[in-house]
């Protein structure tokens, strides 16, 4: 019985190992170094500056994958500016559901957030980015031979600018929705501004 777990064990960890392996040797990066930079993951993002300044703002990675280095950088930028729209909506928009005390999703309310917060927040502070030369290869794994870049980039903005794009959202939008779900809105609003000023 234990040969057959030993025997399990290992054909999973082989099978895990092949999973992960990579289908691209990376060819050059901006960092002329072996490995990509640390502040590419989210949870880390904010360690590109100091914890004074971390604290007054909120960083968000994005990241693409294009044939055109300039292309991929500026869709790297573009998709960290959407996470900033999509995260603060899905917190808002899950503290409406609360006060609403319901499960139903509202998917168009937080839809319709996402855009016009997406508009307040075109003008946030590209912090970083990185990008790499990759040769996608056959023989590695790769659906075909091909080169792309692939890139990320930080953008950080400061909790004062997110407080004030929630509040042009509460000036265009909120007021025209019906009355239980405005006050509840203006609360989940309120509730999620509060948390930034910590």
């Amino acid at each position: 019985m234990k040969k057959c777990f030993v025997v399990i064990f290992i054909f999973c960890s082989l099978t895990a190992c092949v999973a992960f392996r990579s289908d691209y040797i990376v060819r050059e990066n901006s960092e002329n170094t072996l490995s990509a930079p640390f502040w590419i993951s989210p949870s880390k993002a904010r360690k590109i500056d100091s914890s004074a300044e971390a604290a007054q703002h909120l960083y968000f990675v994005g990241e693409a994958q294009d044939k055109l280095q300039r292309q991929c950088l500026k869709n790297a930028e573009t998709d960290a500016l959407r996470k900033i729209a999509s995260e603060t909506a899905k917190k808002v928009v899950s503290r409406f559901k609360e006060i609403k005390r319901t499960k139903k999703t509202f998917s168009v309310i937080k839809e319709k957030m996402e855009q016009n917060l997406l508009v307040f927040v075109q003008k946030e502070v590209l912090a970083k980015k990185y990008w790499e030369r990759r040769d996608y290869l056959k023989e590695k794994g790769a659906a075909s031979n091909h080169t792309a870049f692939k890139c990320n980039a930080v953008i950080k903005i400061q909790k004062t600018d997110l407080i004030n794009a929630l509040e042009a959202y509460r000036m265009k939008t909120v007021k025209t929705m019906p009355d239980d779900d405005k006050k509840a809105m203006e609360k989940a609003v309120d509730d999620y501004a509060k948390k930034l000023k910590r």
